[in-house]
């Protein structure tokens, strides 16, 4: 049976103990054992010759070891396969254009050769960049922002972003429109994700996630991430989701397309439905791997009918039919349950400890019926080793879930036809918990995440993603979400210019700051500098620009520093101290817009 060392399997491999164990990150070896490195050097020589990546000729082995056994490649080649391979023929060109212009840039830097001045001849075109503006609104940001995503998700342009009435053009208003739009996307009252609302009083007091400060609740933040809300899937709720989640999408592709970063905590189960993809076509259907039907052994078949029928009076077959499944079915567990919504996962949990007692007395040879009988009306749950034990019955559930917050605006759901009139009993326990999980991680949540596969394949097909595991999706759509730098990363890959050198007081003051800053400090210096919270993969080293400082001209103690976020250009007064020039680069990086520069 197939697997790959990230734990992908299909919807098939269900028969496999083994498998069936396996987490998406999970590895069973390290990663680094089934890289190849003649299959690497492989594909990156395909990959660089131009005339077969311009034309789109690449090897048909190129895409399907992609897809199929991403473990053969590390992360690295896979991403560079990506962006120059999903994105069209004018993409993969200038991809080539860009690579050599990194090349270059990083041979000057190091003193290695000089910049060459024929760098024109190398140059074919460059890529349409198409420029729009919208009002800095928070109330409307939103919905000018679908808007743009309406109209450009099929544009194969770079989508440039300018605010009415600012001075500010090119990247970083671009970027910060993607970091004001990725808070948007986070507000409790879209009721697109998951939440409870006896989580607001733990929240901070205060939050700002680039749109000024906002009360406790505002937004929706949970230490497992963002993983979509269920909901009753004919409900105005859901209409509404629906539509914020096929913008979701194409906001996502366009980050990838553009090379841009959100801050978006996405939870891992989220994660594993994007980057999974049509596991309708996985690799054991393409293979003929498919296991066996039972059906089709006689002597198989004769033994099951006959255990079967000594089981049939005493656990009855359950009632309900196998609904037509979502193409995510079967990618997410108990286990993903148990990240995204614990409470409720524990209690199936409990449930499913009751269940297994409830076999086992069935399944008892010793017992009589009638002993059979008393014992199952005896079961009960036992929420905790000194706790009372409670029977099932007691609880007055029924066939519905129960939002876990009032912003979704139902009071339940049914998970069958009349589910409110239908009691949960020792006898459909385990068809209750089959329900709810499917609610939970399936049928309450498809309409949403079909809407944003259909989003993102506007700009490009979601099935891209299949090379990638949850944190490396995380990784190219958010960056480092933990900036982290070091002396020797700040000393190496900033640029002093234009008063400042590598040994300057004012560059050395300047650096001993950046080391003191806290985690939210370094995002909220990011976001002044670069027009991102997050750094590339890889940190400093793959920022690009640079970051460059320069010694701001004719300012004294009482100024502040100023950015050009397009080139990544800090205009740095020269400060008497430390304390100085932490407190007015902290001051800086709070101001909002583009009036400061």
């Amino acid at each position: 049976m197939y697997f790959n060392c990230y734990g992908n399997t299909s919807s098939e491999d269900t028969h496999s103990p083994l498998i069936g164990t396996l987490d998406m990150d999970e590895t069973v070896l390290s990663t680094e054992e089934f890289t190849s490195k003649k299959m690497t050097n492989k594909l990156i020589q395909q990959i660089q010759d131009p005339l077969v990546l311009a034309s789109g000729a690449l090897p048909p082995w190129c895409e399907e070891l992609n897809s199929s056994c991403p473990f053969l490649f590390p992360f690295e080649t896979r991403q560079l396969y990506f962006n120059c391979t999903s994105f069209g023929a004018s993409r993969s060109i200038v991809w080539l254009q860009t690579q050599r212009d990194v090349s270059i840039e990083r041979t000057r830097v190091t003193g290695l050769s000089q910049r060459r001045d024929d760098s024109h001849e190398f140059r074919v075109g460059r890529l349409k960049h198409e420029r729009v503006k919208v009002p800095r609104d928070g109330d409307k940001l939103l919905a000018w922002a679908k808007q743009v995503m309406l109209t450009h998700c099929d544009h194969k342009s770079i989508l440039e972003v300018e605010f009415l009435g600012e001075e500010g053009t090119g990247l970083g208003p671009t970027l910060e429109f993607y970091a004001l739009v990725a808070a948007e996307l986070q507000r409790r009252d879209l009721g697109m994700w998951l939440c409870d609302d006896d989580e607001v009083d733990s929240q901070p007091p205060t939050l700002d996630l680039g749109e000024g400060t906002k009360p406790p609740g505002y937004y929706v933040r949970r230490s497992c991430g963002l993983f979509p809300a269920p909901l009753p899937q004919n409900s105005a709720a859901c209409d509404r989701a629906v539509s914020n989640f096929w913008f979701l999408g194409v906001f996502l592709a366009k980050v990838l397309q553009d090379s841009r970063l959100v801050d978006l905590p996405f939870s891992n189960a989220f994660l594993k439905l994007v980057c999974q993809g049509d596991i309708q076509n996985n690799i054991n259907e393409r293979i003929g791997m498919l296991p066996r039907s039972c059906d089709d052994d006689p002597m198989i078949s004769s033994i099951m009918s006959e255990e079967s029928e000594k089981e049939l009076e005493l656990d009855p077959p359950k009632l309900y039919s196998e609904e037509t499944k979502p193409w995510f079915a079967g990618i997410l567990k108990e286990t993903d349950l148990m990240a995204v919504d614990p409470v409720r996962a524990r209690f199936l949990r409990e449930l499913r400890e009751l269940s297994n007692r409830k076999q086992r007395i069935l399944s008892d040879p010793v017992l009589s019926p009638d002993a059979k009988v008393r014992a199952l009306e005896s079961l009960a749950l036992v929420t905790s080793q000194a706790g009372p034990v409670t029977r099932l019955e007691d609880l007055a559930l029924t066939f519905t879930y129960l939002p876990s917050s009032a912003v979704y605006a139902y009071t339940h759901a049914d998970l069958m036809s009349n589910g409110s009139d239908v009691d949960v009993s020792i006898e459909n326990v385990e068809e209750y918990m089959d329900r709810l999980t499917d609610f939970c991680l399936e049928s309450g949540i498809s309409r949403q995440i079909e809407a944003f596969r259909a989003g993102f394949s506007r700009v490009f097909s979601l099935s891209k993603l299949r090379a990638f595991t949850p944190s490396e999706v995380r990784l190219m759509l958010c960056g480092d979400q933990n900036p982290q730098w070091s002396r020797e990363d700040l000393l190496n890959y900033t640029e002093p210019k234009l008063g400042y050198t590598k040994d300057s007081p004012g560059f050395l003051r300047f650096v001993n700051v950046l080391l003191r800053m806290t985690g939210e400090e370094r995002k909220s210096f990011l976001q002044f500098t670069t027009g991102c919270s997050s750094l590339p993969p890889g940190g400093l080293a793959n920022l690009h620009p640079r970051l460059t400082v320069v010694r701001k001209v004719d300012a004294g103690e009482g100024s502040y520093p100023s950015v050009n976020t397009c080139v990544h250009y800090l205009k740095l007064p020269e400060y008497s101290n430390e304390e100085v020039l932490r407190d007015r680069l902290l001051a800086a990086t709070k101001e909002k817009g583009f009036h400061l520069n």
